[in-house]
């Protein structure tokens, strides 16, 4: 048997406040442009991911030799 949690995270808790007030409210919904630069806590875009990894290489490649 499974139990039931009634914890919900403050972040889902906030969203759930957004969604209803957007919907009592009727305010348009936003841009694409505007939802995608909300980026989730801790993302890296791709490029700068790569420029470390590049840069991590770089420091250890003298040491393996």
């Amino acid at each position: 048997m499974q139990l039931r949690t009634h914890y919900v995270s403050p972040a889902a808790q906030a969203r759930r406040v957004l969604d209803l007030t957007v919907k009592a409210w009727c305010i348009p919904a936003s841009s694409p442009r505007a939802l995608a630069r909300r980026a989730p806590h801790g993302y890296l875009p791709v490029r700068a991911m790569r420029r470390l990894r590049a840069a991590a290489v770089l420091a250890l490649l003298p040491h393996s030799w």
